[in-house]
């Protein structure tokens, strides 16, 4: 595995930064929140606090009172100086704090760790070691890493880690080309890639990390195997496989795509029959299928990824039938067994089509050449190919032909095609056709026996009409047609169970199920991979490596990876191959083949609660206090692979010691996935004949119109995934070392939700750069104004004072009204509350964004609108000083976790801070939300649609609904002054309107505009 849903929480479709960062004058349309701790300041402080200088000596003096009563002020670092005026640097900012992050050591926050719910386990899949982070890399661990810091903030002892991917083809194709072996080019990758990590500001459990190719790691990966091998559920079986002649090495089915293609090389697969090792996955398909419904409560998991997981289990209730062959030339053939889900067909089949795979064929083929021929050409078919091959001299009985009462049209003979459409490893390889019923079946009849008419046997009424007919099957349920025999009239349900047990009378069928989920085949002929920990003995068979003796470590093969050979050079490391049986001390032979990497993949996630264990996997109790993962991030294209090993792999160790809980959770490793979307690129192609350009193929010195260089012609733009033969790759990197670390994060959240694609555009980069260095030169120009008071008294009493702006806001009853700090805000100038207001908005909408998981692109939009709303009401003399201060305070706060940098260089500028934002509690509501809604709205009215003139009403009761708010709201126009003289029918006036007259009367919007029709 290389790693790297709907949601109905709010977004933006398309990020505009113009909107939400050049809105000077106008208000924000959107308001919001803050937080703060400690105790409220007194009542006479508070109702002095104010812009001026009385108010900073009164909260001088408070906090003077303070200091002499014993209350204990910390502070870490007294502003000292003047205000800076140093331009912001994001990249040098990065650069700064990653420093001092390190000199800081791991951050810790005091918390009860006895209690879970106050313990989160957030972990990014990991990535395999390509050496570069792409940019599908950066959006999967920002999103995780923005989590991890959110939820530390909020008081969680947070376990984040990382770890690498480390085995695979990738490494030993790159060994080969270069002639380095793998250990070595991937420890080097590993390095530059822990730099990348670090670069974009992650905080990562760097004390736990680990390689899967690393002895220790995979030491235990072969003791889960043979944990497995002991339980019965791995085992080795000879068996028909993908194999890859590229990568000279097998395929698992999910490894290969729908038109047969390898999945990591692009070769086209063939088919051959090898001694295998298996993991019997079917074991758990039950519960694997069962326990998907839990999953999908209150949407902990994507649907699309569910339904993909069900849909690849498979399971299919139907009914097995047996259709017995008959043949010239004394030849004998078993009966041949089809699996469906339609029984009520059985009238309709025409014929059956046989895998290529299935025993009937390779029998036919060692004596027909012409079946062997079309045999080997079906590997270059596609797999929608209508072709088939018509066998000779052997045809099949429908079952029903037994029956005195089945039609004679039913009665006659089959014959029997090799279908490319039919599948060896569903069912038993073999498929009733039935043209008349099925879009498949219909398209191969019409291909190969065109002339031959299509019996219909379902229709959707009883008396047989509105049947589609040869050109269209009929694929729905219905009534059994007149060819139904003794079941015409029947529904389609009650047809299948009346046949079905007919069927069972004669030993001709039986209801059964069918599954789609086959076994994991875990065997790969290649080198760089957990080695299979198994001798094989002449005398005793395979044997299972004891113990003491893990781990089995992969030879070093130093003269090997010069020579650019493929396959697998663990066939010739004759020194490592031959050892002695374990149980009887015969010379015996290691197993060469290695697991497939995404055994590593399904256990890694286990591994990191207790990542130094020498002994065994992991211990009960450190999986027990950190399992399940509260929050599993990674890309939708693992929705299957991964995910259903993981799950697999979870449950079998929750019916063993090591996981002694996981009962609990029926095994179930992830509480919550959040799948994000793919990184797509801006793609050039030439318009004449669809090739992709390269950039420097095009001249984009204007943007909004490139030009290809070469013909003066517009190219086609697009936006694809990107990869190497699009030309659309971009090195995350560059746009860090440009931009910043912290800029790049922002934006990546910005462009797209989480679970949607991100069309990347890096130009749009600017605008959040824009926005950050408002905040900035905004406190930068703060500063100017909060000096001097830091020095004109005491430094002590000014540090309470700034610390007292933070409790102003934490109120223990916000309804009680008498309170003197719900009063001085009710008193304060509108432009107050509605700052504190907006304040408390955002916290509580960032609050659910950051939770929800999926919307922290509407994080970074409330932030902006909020940003634009202090900066605006700063311009005024009415707000105090000190709630512009603690609405900065809780801005910084709610932009921690995305731009970690920038908000601790920010918060070193406000005066009493700590040492670092992130020891800071996130924001909380405070309650006063509500309290500080407008007591007065203004009031549209409009007659016959028309406005009349705008009134100030005082806000109805909630409760006032239909005509009770409609006479409650006339009364109030009525009594205003404007209601008296314009809308009361004045005598004489040119215009007058009584209103009191009108037909009638509609109210909009809880009253903010009403009409009047007259």
């Amino acid at each position: 595995m290389h790693f790297i849903g709907s949601h109905a929480g709010r977004r933006l479709a398309r990020p505009s930064y113009q909107r939400l960062l050049d809105r000077r004058s106008r208000p924000t349309s959107l308001v919001w929140r803050s937080h703060a701790s400690g105790p409220a300041i007194s009542r006479n402080t508070v109702n002095n606090l104010d812009n001026g200088a009385q108010g900073a000596q009164v909260l001088a003096s408070a906090g003077k009172e303070e200091l002499d009563s014993g209350t204990s002020v910390k502070v870490n670092r007294p502003l000292t100086g003047s205000p800076r005026e140093t331009p912001l640097d994001l990249p040098s900012l990065d650069k700064k704090w990653r420093k001092k992050w390190k000199e800081m050591g791991p951050r810790k926050r005091t918390v009860d760790k006895t209690d879970p719910q106050k313990s989160m386990y957030i972990l990014p899949m990991f990535p395999y070691p390509s050496g570069d982070l792409h940019l599908g890399h950066l959006r999967v661990y920002t999103i995780s890493d923005v989590l991890a810091r959110f939820k530390h903030m909020q008081g969680y002892d947070v376990m984040h880690p990382i770890g690498w991917d480390a085995f695979g083809l990738p490494a030993e194709n790159a060994a080969i080309e270069r002639g380095i072996d793998p250990a070595s080019w991937t420890k080097l990758n590993i390095e530059r890639m822990r730099g990348r990590l670090e670069a974009m500001n992650g905080h990562w459990d760097w004390h736990r990390e680990f390689a899967t190719c690393d002895p220790s790691f995979y030491k235990h990966t072969q003791r889960l195997f043979l944990l497995l091998h002991e339980r019965g559920l791995a085992y080795q079986a000879e068996s028909l496989v993908n194999y890859d002649p590229v990568d000279k090495t097998v395929l698992a089915n999910e490894q290969v795509d729908a038109k047969g293609h390898s999945w990591r090389s692009g070769a086209k697969v063939e088919k051959r029959l090898l001694n295998q090792w298996f993991f019997k996955i079917s074991a758990f398909r039950q519960e694997l299928l069962d326990d998907i419904e839990q999953l999908a409560t209150d949407g902990a998991w994507p649907e699309g990824v569910l339904a993909m997981q069900k849909n690849w289990i498979g399971k299919s209730q139907g009914a097995r039938i047996k259709f017995p062959v008959t043949a010239s030339h004394q030849q004998t053939h078993s009966d041949i067994e089809v699996f469906t889900t339609r029984p009520d067909t059985l009238f309709g089949v025409q014929y059956l089509a046989l895998a290529s795979t299935h025993p009937i064929v390779q029998k036919l083929a060692k004596y027909n050449v012409g079946l062997q021929a079309f045999l080997d050409a079906i590997p270059a078919l596609p797999l929608d190919s209508r072709v088939g091959y018509l066998l000779p001299d052997i045809r099949a009985i429908n079952p029903l032909a037994y029956e005195k009462s089945t039609p004679d049209a039913t009665k006659a003979s089959l014959p029997i095609y090799v279908a490319p459409y039919v599948l060896g490893d569903y069912g038993d390889g073999a498929v009733m056709g039935v043209p008349g019923h099925d879009t498949r079946d219909h398209a191969f009849w019409k291909h190969n026996r065109y002339d031959d008419p299509i019996r219909m046997v379902i229709a959707p009424s009883p008396d047989d009409a509105s049947i589609a007919g040869e050109n269209q099957p009929f694929v729905h349920h219905g009534h059994l047609t007149s060819h139904g025999g003794p079941y015409a009239g029947y529904t389609t349900a009650a047809a299948s169970k009346e046949i079905v047990s007919s069927l069972e009378l004669k030993g001709l069928g039986i209801a059964t199920e069918a599954w789609r989920l086959r076994d994991w085949l875990v065997s790969r002929q290649r080198y760089w991979g957990t080695p299979i920990p198994i001798i094989h003995c002449k005398g005793c068979g395979p044997v299972p490596v004891p113990h003491e003796q893990l781990p089995v470590e992969l030879p070093a093969l130093d003269g090997h990876w010069g020579k650019g050979k493929t396959g697998n050079p663990l066939d010739n490391a004759h020194d490592w191959v031959n050892t002695a049986c374990p149980k009887c001390g015969d010379p015996a032979r290691r197993d060469t083949d290695t697991m497939d990497t995404f055994v590593d993949s399904s256990w890694y996630f286990m591994r990191f609660p207790d990542p130094h264990n020498d002994s065994i996997p992991f211990s009960p109790e450190a999986v027990d206090s950190s399992l399940p993962i509260d929050i599993y991030v990674g890309g939708v294209e693992h929705a299957i692979l991964h995910l259903l090993y993981a799950r697999f792999i979870s449950k079998f160790f929750a019916t063993t010691p090591y996981w002694p809980s996981g009962s609990k959770t029926r095994g179930e490793p992830f509480k919550r996935v959040l799948a994000q979307g793919m990184v797509h690129g801006k793609t050039y192609s030439d318009p004449s004949t669809g090739r992709f350009l390269k950039q420097e193929e095009v001249d984009l010195s204007q943007t909004s119109n490139p030009i290809i260089i070469a013909t003066g012609e517009t190219p086609n733009i697009s936006y694809e995934k990107m990869s190497k033969s699009k030309y659309n790759g971009v090195d995350p990197g560059i746009c860090m070392d440009k931009h910043g670390a912290d800029a790049t994060r922002a934006h990546i959240l910005f462009q797209a939700p989480v679970n949607e694609v991100l069309e990347w555009e890096e130009e749009r980069i600017s605008g959040v750069v824009r926005w950050l260095r408002r905040i900035y030169d905004h406190i930068s120009h703060s500063q100017k104004r909060w000096a001097p008071e830091m020095h004109d008294a005491s430094s002590k009493s000014n540090l309470v004072m700034f610390e007292n702006a933070f409790k102003l806001m934490d109120f223990q009853d916000p309804l009680r009204t008498e309170d003197a700090e719900l009063r001085f805000l009710h008193e304060r100038s509108d432009s107050t509350k509605k700052l504190w207001r907006g304040v408390q908005r955002t916290i509580i909408d960032v609050t659910e964004s950051y939770n929800n998981g999926y919307s922290l692109n509407t994080v970074v939009s409330d932030l902006m609108s909020l940003t634009n709303t202090i900066i605006d009401t700063s311009k005024g003399q009415e707000v105090p000083r000190g709630l512009i201060y603690a609405s900065i305070a809780s801005l910084l706060k709610m932009i921690a976790p995305i731009a970690p940098a920038f908000a601790e260089e920010c918060w070193t500028m406000i005066p009493g801070s700590t040492s670092s934002i992130f020891e800071q509690p996130f924001p909380e509501p405070d309650g006063t939300y509500d309290t500080l809604a407008p007591r007065t709205q203004p009031c549209s009215v409009q007659v016959n649609g028309k406005l009349k003139c705008v009134v100030e009403l005082p806000v109805p009761d909630p409760k006032l609904k239909g005509d009770g708010l409609e006479g409650w709201i006339v009364g109030q126009i009525l009594g205003t002054a404007e209601g008296k003289a314009r809308l009361m029918g004045s005598e004489g006036k040119k215009g007058a309107v009584d209103i009191r007259t009108a037909k009638k009367v509609i109210v909009v919007r809880g009253g903010k505009t009403i009409n009047f029709v007259v």
